[in-house]
């Protein structure tokens, strides 16, 4: 089975998002290197490849990669993580936001920069581990682009919290003139996950002859929403005969033919019924609807063949048409920037930016089941809600017993939008005096959420059901559905002056020292709907946050060129966060140019991460988790009931609530970094960077899965049902006391752990001008993950993870992260006059679905997850194992997700005056996403996100006018 989680165009042609890692041999012999700024240090250097790597995507490859939002493009880095957040469908907690994570060290140790400055974490507070803070990817206007540097090692010690695997800086062009108007459209060979929009940019003023400066880009694009049943482009034929994909129109039991049971004994509340007792406990027949919509349970729907439903007709839901591949959205942005040149050594700037994504995800009709449902306030817990049907109720066909039923209110409203807009100032002024630079900038950035919730149930209407009203009365009464609404804002105010110089001599230069000083004030308020809030909307969890805190911060750096051919940089940094004790981490890194074509580099950083506000400040997310096993009330195979409980124990629903604990420490890290760069001649350029990253203490909730099987050591993190007639009992008969049917979980934040990653990034770069036949360049950029070690607790064993899923492969640990080996890209393209062709392989390697471990734990022989269930009493290579996929190994022997290859093409046409054209055909062989039977159930999209996407071959078009 899958551990339980907290419910939570694309064309790629030309692909050229790797740097090169020699920039200066790509530069010709007659131009001057310039000095400049480059992430990662605030001093200005010449050369681009300094102690520490960098991977930079310049205009021209964004514009040649088809791309369609900043999105799409960073998921064609090598070196981002598979755990990342995407908002193709609903997410849960990070509905509608779209995240990097470099390493797969989580989108909250990635710092992401908009010009070198930090942008506003979007307003959310999701509890699932490494998504305290996300940094919104579709805020960013793709078009406005120069270039995207990619820090790809720690960086703390530069730019303080969450840059603990590195740092994104997304820079927009500084100047521009003239205007520019693009249109581009794009689908699958279906005409699925079409996208279309358009893009204007103007500019005018030279800064240097006219003393200014000013320019203003808008971006609008509509997504349309794809249904999952139309989604085709995966393995379909392993996905249909292992799953029985869409096999039935089978979505759901609970419709609105009522499902009504008796109570199993007087007072329990429950109300169950199996094969063997529905007769007396299930009110029969089960036809309360037209014939089209009758259906036979079977095992191919995941009935077993105890339960009450299996050979049994009854009312089917049909929720296929609720299930979506992608949701339909739409997107607006713009961004202005302007240079005001006051004197010769004074120049004031200034950016304005508005973003604004709407998103709109379908969702089946709102149902309600006979077991008990949490309801939250905004200050905890609210009275939870059952319905119980009294003898002699309308709809209770029990003369002597009480009931309760399980129904769909299908005719509610249904679905959720999201809306995201964040607003961005920045003013500033940079100058020269004295022999420094320097600048001084204020940045005001607000971002803002809205989440809607349509067709929920409210309380105190749907509790007249209790007092006697019918179902149908009720269903028809317009109070009972209401739409919620929260307002959720994060903003952040920072102030900081900086200013760098030279002086001295060493004997390969003089040395370089920048200093700064920051200030900021982040906030974060989470307000939710006010009758969500008051406990009067059935079963939805409340977000309510309401905190701030200042942020003071200083740094140092030096450049000391001791020879011509060898320097090292030196950084260090202090950050004090309002209710911590000041934070100090350094970074030193060196290069040594051996001869004029081989160099060697590298780095030592220390970093941190504050713990987020959400972590910190009372209030907080409440929750629901699914999927729960009961090691109490289920027996050791996860599947079989215990007696006296019921199937649903082994597959249980309950509520969860987090924690503030403002006595967390930061997460903390170590990496390091050894780089190899070799350039036999001018047309090739190598490049070898080994890396490793620890991070300690990282800060994450509590897991259920660890909180149930450790209950007897922390029993006040289990909440249970204390009902004496709900217990299990002994041999005679005598009820065993805390083994009631679990009801909630509490999850503080905690420090946790350790988390390293281990590896080398490979760049290679060839060039050569072939006279008539045009320019020619091509490019390998690959990521290999040779170490991936997760430690939940300080001192827990740690298992080399990568190529596998870490939570199977270690059945200790709760983390769904997938680590595959190889993520690589190679690219080419040729240039000849008007024309531009390209080709590009993109290569995701395997991840094995096999288990190895349970914490120190090591199985005689590695098994697949999916091997028929053994009992672990009597075949020891088997604990546990799920037999969820019958038949998966004979399709799969080598119990894997398969590695996936794409190839694309590309064409420009730049013959006409002012006017370019450009056709992108991605995955040009139409490879299906590999199927992963982790996400093959009733409803489910049978591919990982994280690794694959579901488009097929994708054809994007689009035009370019200047004037």
């Amino acid at each position: 089975m899958n551990k339980p989680l907290l419910k939570h165009s694309v064309v790629a042609v030309a692909l050229a998002v790797g740097a090169a890692p020699f920039a200066l041999a790509q530069n010709s012999a007659s131009e001057a290197p310039a000095t400049v700024y480059v992430t990662g240090s605030n001093l200005k250097r010449t050369d681009k490849e300094g102690t520490q790597p960098i991977q930079t995507i310049t205009a021209k490859e964004i514009r040649e990669s088809g791309a369609a939002t900043v999105t799409e493009l960073i998921r064609l880095v090598p070196s981002m993580g598979t755990d990342n957040n995407i908002d193709t469908n609903d997410g849960g907690f990070s509905r509608g936001v779209s995240t990097a994570s470099l390493r797969g060290l989580s989108s909250t140790s990635t710092l992401i920069l908009l010009n070198g400055r930090r942008m506003a974490p979007s307003a959310y507070a999701d509890p699932n581990n490494g998504n305290s803070t996300l940094y919104d990817l579709n805020q960013i206007p793709i078009n406005a682009l120069e270039r995207v540097e990619i820090l790809k090692d720690g960086a703390s010690a530069v730019y303080g919290s969450d840059a603990i695997g590195g740092v994104i800086n997304f820079i927009t062009k500084s100047s521009f003139r003239g205007s520019e108007i693009s249109a581009r459209m794009s689908a699958n060979d279906d005409g699925e996950f079409a996208r279309k929009g358009v893009t204007f940019f103007t500019g005018l003023g030279d800064v240097e002859t006219d003393g200014f400066n000013v320019f203003f880009t808008a971006d609008l694009s509509k997504r349309d929403r794809t249904l999952r049943k139309d989604v085709t482009d995966i393995k379909f034929d392993e996905y249909k005969r292992l799953q029985n994909r869409y096999a039935t129109n089978y979505g759901s039991n609970i419709s609105r033919a009522p499902l009504i049971y008796r109570e199993t004994t007087p007072g329990s509340g429950q109300f169950t019924a199996t094969q063997a007792n529905a007769a007396d406990r299930l009110r029969t027949p089960l036809t309360d609807c037209p014939a089209d919509r009758q259906i036979v349970g079977n095992a191919a729907m995941g009935f077993a063949t105890t339960s009450v439903f299996f050979g049994r007709t009854f009312c089917n839901f049909d929720t296929a048409p609720y299930l979506e591949g992608t949701s339909d959205g739409e997107d607006g942005s713009f961004l202005s920037r302007g240079v005001l040149k006051i004197s010769d050594n004074v120049r004031a700037f200034a950016e304005v930016a508005y973003a604004r994504t709407e998103r709109r995800y379908t969702a089946a009709p709102i149902g309600i089941s006979t077991t008990p449902v949490t309801n939250f306030t905004s200050g905890g817990v609210a009275p939870s809600y059952q319905t119980i049907l009294p003898i002699g109720h309308p709809d209770n066909p029990f003369p002597n017993a009480r009931a309760s039923f399980a129904y769909r209110f299908e005719n509610a409203p249904n679905g959720t939008e999201t809306i995201n807009q964040t607003g961005r100032f920045l003013t500033g002024l940079s100058g020269s005096h004295f022999n420094w630079d320097w600048e001084t900038a204020f940045l005001y950035n607000e971002a803002r959420k809205e989440d809607g919730y349509n067709g929920r149930l409210y309380l105190p209407t749907l509790r007249k059901i209790n007092q006697g009203a019918t179902i149908a009365q009720v269903a028809a009464d317009p109070t009972l559905f209401r739409s919620t609404r929260s307002d959720d804002r994060s903003k952040i105010a920072h102030v900081d002056a900086k200013a760098s110089t030279t002086f001295g001599n060493l004997p390969g230069g003089q040395v370089g020292v920048a200093v700064g000083a920051e200030f900021r004030r982040e906030s974060l308020k989470m307000t939710p709907d006010a009758e969500l809030a008051a406990g009067n909307i059935y079963g939805l969890a409340n977000t309510i946050i309401d905190g701030e805190r200042d942020v003071k911060s200083g740094f140092v750096e030096f450049r000391t060129p001791f020879f011509k051919n060898f320097e090292m940089d030196w950084a260090g940094r202090w950050d004090k966060y309002e209710g911590m004790k000041t934070n100090f981490v350094p970074k030193v890194g060196a290069k040594w140019n051996a001869t004029k074509t081989l160099a060697f580099r590298g780095t030592y950083a220390e970093g941190f991460r504050a713990p987020a506000l959400s972590q910190v400040t009372p209030g907080g997310a409440q929750f629901f988790v699914s999927g729960l096993h009961d090691p109490r009330r289920c027996e050791a195979d996860e599947r079989t009931p215990k007696p006296g409980a019921t199937e649903a124990d082994c597959n249980k629903s309950a509520s969860g609530t987090g924690g503030a604990n403002p006595d967390l420490r930061p997460e903390t890290s170590k990496s390091y970094s050894f780089g190899i760069l070799f350039s036999p001649t001018t047309n090739w350029d190598f490049g070898l960077d080994f890396f490793k990253i620890r991070k300690i203490d990282e800060v994450a909730l509590g897991s259920e899965f660890e909180a149930l099987r450790n209950e007897d050591k922390n029993p006040d993190l289990v909440v249970r049902d204390t009902n004496p007639d709900n217990l299990l009992r002994d041999a005679q008969g005598n009820p065993i006391p805390g083994t009631g049917p679990l009801l909630a979980v509490r999850l503080p934040w905690t420090n946790q752990g350790a988390m390293e990653t281990r590896g080398v990034d490979i760049d290679v770069a060839f060039r050569k001008n072939l006279g008539s036949m045009g320019n020619f360049s091509a490019k390998l950029t690959s990521t290999y993950t040779h170490g991936y070690y997760l430690a939940q607790h300080e001192g827990d064993v740690e298992h080399n993870l990568a190529g596998y899923n870490a939570g199977l492969i270690d059945w200790n640990l709760s983390s769904g992260l997938d680590i595959p080996r190889w993520k690589t890209n190679m690219s080419a393209s040729l240039t000849r006059g008007a024309h531009a062709f390209s080709a590009n392989v993109n290569y995701t390697g395997p991840v094995s679905l096999r288990r190895k471990f349970d914490g120190e734990t090591t199985y005689p022989m590695a098994f697949c997850h999916y091997a028929p269930a053994v009992n672990s009493t009597t075949t020891a290579n088997f604990p546990s194992a799920s037999a969820a996929i019958p038949g998966y190994l004979a399709a799969f022997p080598d119990c894997s997700v398969k590695e996936w290859v794409r190839v694309g093409v590309g064409y420009t046409y730049t013959g006409i005056k002012n006017l370019a054209l450009t056709l992108n055909i991605q995955n040009l062989f139409d490879e299906a996403a590999p199927y992963d039977p982790r996400y093959g159930a009733i409803g489910g999209t049978g591919y990982n996100s994280g690794l694959h996407n579901p488009y097929g071959r994708y054809f994007s078009i689009s035009a370019k006018y200047n004037f």
